[in-house]
């Protein structure tokens, strides 16, 4: 298949690049900037030079084109809008789509494990309610949007919190504790994150689409929900930082912004309709076994 992939060259979408083309696909990324089309060459796409706000300019022929898979998000201030806009051109664009090939658009889209808001123990599965932060209610509504479009056959990855060792949500513990600092946590120690390892996930996104169906939710999560008190001791025991240290909810939203108020969301989550319906199994270690023994 020919793919058009948005954000090819973050955490996720990289990963996704990746796992497409070793499967045999052909990916074109959409690329920014010349830093990002030198880097999806790299990795063996085809670059597609352009932005989200401009979509109507770049978007391919439509003969070029088998599916789309959206991974792109900029976690600013316009990212809703940004969004809509890149939608609303998709949207026109596989009008020649349906036009070509009589059936609707394959199309993946990104939602994420905080659309399902504070569950606590009572597990997020396939078919839960929606209870999103504000910063991201906008994607309930564009999946809703998308499930209505007759010309797209949208599917959804909802990915739990994703990690790579070192990297992902990962990331800020391993910074702190290399630099001898305490990694923060932030609300309690007890806050659970599910979580999913990206090239787990990549896979996920690639079966979505070749064996998911539009108008279905497929949930990315390798781990139910592992406590980030112990997560973080165990980077700092590795890397002999300091012990963890726990900060307020408001004192993460004043570093990183309101979105980021989901780190001190507590949940849990399971995909099992997800493993039955695309065959998806983790073959990536824990990651307490990752931190503490990779």
């Amino acid at each position: 298949m020919r793919i058009l992939l948005t954000g090819g060259t973050g955490f996720i979408g990289s990963a996704v690049a990746r796992d497409l083309l070793g499967a045999g696909h052909e990916v074109l990324a959409l690329a920014r900037s010349k830093s990002s089309h030198d880097t999806v060459t790299a990795i063996g796409c085809e670059a597609v030079c352009g932005d989200l706000d401009n979509a109507d300019s770049w978007l391919p022929d439509p003969n070029r084109i088998d599916a789309v898979i959206h991974a792109a998000a900029t976690f600013d201030a316009d990212m809703a809008r940004t969004e809509a806009g890149f939608l609303d051109a998709v949207s026109r664009w596989a009008e020649g789509w349906v036009r070509l090939h009589g059936s609707a658009l394959p199309l993946v889209y990104t939602g994420g494990c905080w659309l399902y808001g504070a569950v606590g123990d009572r597990m997020a599965v396939e078919g839960s309610p929606f209870d999103p932060l504000e910063d991201f209610a906008f994607m309930v509504a564009h999946r809703r949007r998308l499930f209505e479009d007759g010309r797209l056959a949208a599917r959804v990855v909802h990915p739990a919190m994703v990690w790579d060792f070192g990297a992902g949500v990962l990331g800020a513990f391993f910074e702190a504790a290399r630099g001898g600092y305490a990694p923060m946590v932030t609300k309690s120690r007890d806050t659970r994150w599910p979580l999913v390892h990206r090239r787990d996930l990549a896979r996920l996104y690639r079966l979505a689409l070749e064996r998911g169906e539009g108008g279905k939710d497929y949930l990315g999560v390798s781990e139910t929900g592992v406590a980030v008190g112990d997560i973080a001791d165990a980077v700092a025991r590795r890397l002999g930082a300091p012990a963890p240290v726990v900060r307020t909810v408001e004192a993460t939203i004043a570093e990183l912004g309101s979105w980021a108020a989901g780190y001190g969301l507590d949940q849990t989550m399971d995909a099992p309709s997800t493993r039955t319906a695309l065959g998806w199994r983790s073959k990536e270690p824990g990651v307490m076994e990752a931190i503490l023994h990779g």
